[in-house]
């Protein structure tokens, strides 16, 4: 009797049909179990994700299971069962090295091997050189998920999921994989406020309504879109007469710069001599501008005399030109407390937020763009909840999106990256989304979602999308440029967490608690005052 070699015993079935894609694979018989048993561990065969080999001439494909099924035939009167499976094809290993993509289709008959543990060491040899993990591979316990770190960050990445599937953990699990490096440079938008306390120490954390962002490093697009109501019959005159008055307010007070200014240099001026400027032309009896701004104005003070807004146009600290070298320090500068700059936007009024995240985006890209030494000195930019400001169909402001547009599409050349994360990745521009070369997807339940991965990562991740729906808290499918295949992976916890996690609703009604203080509420909420 001849004793079975080791690829006899990881048989596990035979390619029955074959597409540029993926194969259709045929389990043999006497597999009832669906399980095989191989060096005293136990494998499932045809688990969703799970991995195959496909022996071809000199070099052995690498499929990921994508669909499994249970066929029924009858024959003699006789119903019959047995099992296909569709697998995806990956890549192919050459030489002992895992190289991505095919070259080499199987033919009919093939036959079909189980991947062990040990198997997948050849597929990650070239990327643990990195040392880089964010996770256990799901079907392997024992197993990490390796990536390439140059690729995953500097490619621009998506962190995708529904509200609850471990996306606010899942980043704040990768970032503090990086904060220990000394030369770290990440700056997270917080729209709620939750990453503070996931980096106690390696972090500077900047609330923007206490920081100031002042008025006069806003582009002229960007106060257009605070300040001129396109509906307005004088809207064009608005845009006019404010673009003028402007750019001689920045001559005026910057005169050792008046050769080189446009109207988008950022330095200081007085906008209060803009706005008296403006009054004046509303009220000059016969003038050309006489009643043209009577409503432009009320727009205008209403906000300028705002308290939510005072960050923006009441500025205390940033009130000269000089001061602008300051600022671009705290934000991007080499202390020891910079490697993730928490920029903190829950005070920040909603309807300026597009603004302001068009301001800062749009300050980290020009400052590695005038960066002689910007290849020393990359930047990751975060952008949570990016659904809320980056999508192309919400209407209103857009400064945001156009700028976030810009950097997906040039950001690489001058060392900033994006780290777009959204429970509702259909609702941002696509522009954005197609630049992504790596992708985190969590559990997505939304079938318009489901749909928009699909269709942004369909060559490379041919029916698993499937998954999506299934996925556990802090389960998530890779793919993309900064991973040897698609990767099911269960991302590490963060330690500590982000101030993130759901309320436990029925715990909290199930005991007593504090009484509610609604005088201190009341409190809070007419000083802004945010616990």
């Amino acid at each position: 009797m001849a004793v079975k070699t080791i690829w006899d015993q990881k048989r596990i079935g035979v390619i029955r049909k074959v597409t540029t894609s993926n194969a259709i694979v045929a389990l043999d018989p006497h597999l009832s179990s669906l399980s095989l048993q191989l060096n005293g561990k136990t494998y499932p065969i045809g688990q969703i994700g799970s991995y195959v080999l496909v022996p071809v001439g000199r070099q052995v494909l690498l499929g990921m299971v994508s669909e499994f099924r249970k066929m029924e035939y009858g024959e003699n009167g006789k119903t019959s069962n047995h099992y296909e499976m569709t697998i995806s094809l990956v890549g192919s290993v050459k030489n002992g090295v895992f190289e991505r993509g095919v070259s080499a289709f199987p033919t009919a008959e093939a036959p079909v091997y189980l991947l062990e543990e040990k198997d997948l060491a050849i597929a990650f040899s070239v990327f643990q050189k990195f040392g880089f993990s964010v996770g256990a591979l799901t079907h392997f316990e024992n197993e990490r998920a390796y990536l390439d770190p140059n690729r995953f960050f500097g490619r621009h990445l998506a962190i995708i999921g529904a509200s609850g599937s471990g996306k606010s953990c899942s980043v704040a699990s990768i970032l503090q994989k990086v904060v220990a490096n000394p030369a770290t440079k990440v700056v997270i938008l917080d729209i709620h406020n939750e990453y503070r306390n996931a980096f106690p120490q390696t972090s500077q954390y900047l609330d923007l309504t206490e920081l100031e962002l002042p008025f006069w490093l806003m582009t002229f697009q960007e106060m257009t879109e605070v300040f001129v109501d396109l509906a307005d019959e004088h809207a064009a005159t608005h845009i006019t007469v404010l673009k003028e008055l402007v750019f001689q307010a920045k001559k005026l007070q910057n005169p050792e710069l008046k050769n080189v200014l446009t109207i988008d240099t950022p330095v200081y001026y007085d906008f209060a001599k803009v706005r008296a400027k403006l009054e004046s032309l509303e009220t000059e009896k016969g003038g050309p501008f006489h009643g043209k701004f009577a409503r432009f104005l009320i727009q205008l003070d209403t906000k300028l005399n705002d308290p939510r807004y005072d960050f923006m146009f009441k500025p205390r600290l940033y009130i000269h030109s000089e001061s602008f070298s300051e600022l671009l320090t705290k934000m991007f500068g080499a202390n020891d407390k910079s490697k993730v700059t928490i920029m903190d936007m829950s005070g920040v009024p909603f309807d300026i937020v597009n603004t302001v995240v068009s301001l800062m985006a749009r300050l980290a890209f020009d400052f590695n763009f005038w960066n002689i030494n910007r290849r020393d000195c990359p930047i990751l930019l975060v952008f949570e909840e990016a659904h809320n400001y980056l999508s192309s169909n919400s209407g209103g402001t857009q400064s945001a999106r156009r700028t976030v547009e810009r950097i997906a599409k040039e950001g690489r050349k001058y060392g900033v990256s994006c780290m777009i994360v959204s429970q509702r990745p259909s609702d941002i521009s696509e522009t954005i989304m197609s630049q992504c070369n790596n992708f985190v997807a969590m559990c997505l339940t939304n079938p318009v979602d489901q749909s928009y991965v699909r269709r942004l990562v369909s060559d490379t991740f041919p029916g698993l999308e499937n998954l999506l729906p299934s996925l556990r808290q802090g389960e998530a499918l890779i793919v993309g440029d900064a991973v040897p295949m698609p990767l099911r992976v269960q991302m590490d916890p963060p330690n500590p967490e982000p101030a993130s996690s759901d309320i436990k609703f029925f715990d909290k009604w199930k005991i007593n608690s504090k009484s509610t203080n609604v005088e201190d509420i009341v409190k809070r909420w007419w000083h802004q005052e945010r616990c």
